[in-house]
């Protein structure tokens, strides 16, 4: 029996050893965390909003663009590359290497690519995805709060928006 692309990707060896790394990296990071409770929060908020909204989404496409989404936040501690930008070559290698039909790729990438600035014309599912990474963000709980570089407009400071 064939995995869905979501466990396929969570069990590829290149995202095992991406993530590994990150979690080292954010070993003592005070502020928010990218591991797999930040992107299973993503996917399952995705999910919600799109049944409120009544966006068509396909779960395991979003469960997988979720766990890619920050796969390149290495990069962008070691080598200042965006995240989002340092995310899209690496998660097209892993849904290659996991034999995601070209459509869902290129899906998924541009939820990556888009994740951190999507707009509501931008279309329902890429901003309904961006509002899911923020809004999986417990801004107004968080105990680095003061410490934070975001900009307050950025901040999720509720609930819901």
């Amino acid at each position: 029996m064939e995995l869905p692309l979501t466990n396929t990707v969570l069990h590829d060896p290149v995202y095992a050893q991406t993530m590994e790394t990150l979690q080292e990296l954010e070993q003592d990071r005070i502020f928010c965390r990218h591991g797999m409770a930040h992107c299973l929060d993503v996917a399952r908020i995705t999910m919600l909003l799109c049944r409120e909204h009544g966006v068509g989404a396909e779960p395991d496409m979003v469960y997988a663009a979720a766990l890619l989404h920050d796969i390149g936040r290495a990069a962008e501690y070691t080598g200042g590359i965006p995240h989002e930008e340092a995310s899209i070559p690496l998660a097209r290698t892993i849904l290659t290497e996991c034999h995601a039909p070209a459509a869902v790729q290129e899906q998924i990438l541009h939820l990556i690519a888009c994740h951190r600035h999507a707009r509501k014309e931008d279309g329902s599912l890429a901003y309904l995805f961006s509002l899911a990474d923020k809004r999986s963000r417990c801004c107004f709980a968080c105990p680095a709060y003061a410490e934070c570089s975001w900009a307050e407009e950025r901040r999720n400071l509720t609930i819901t928006e």
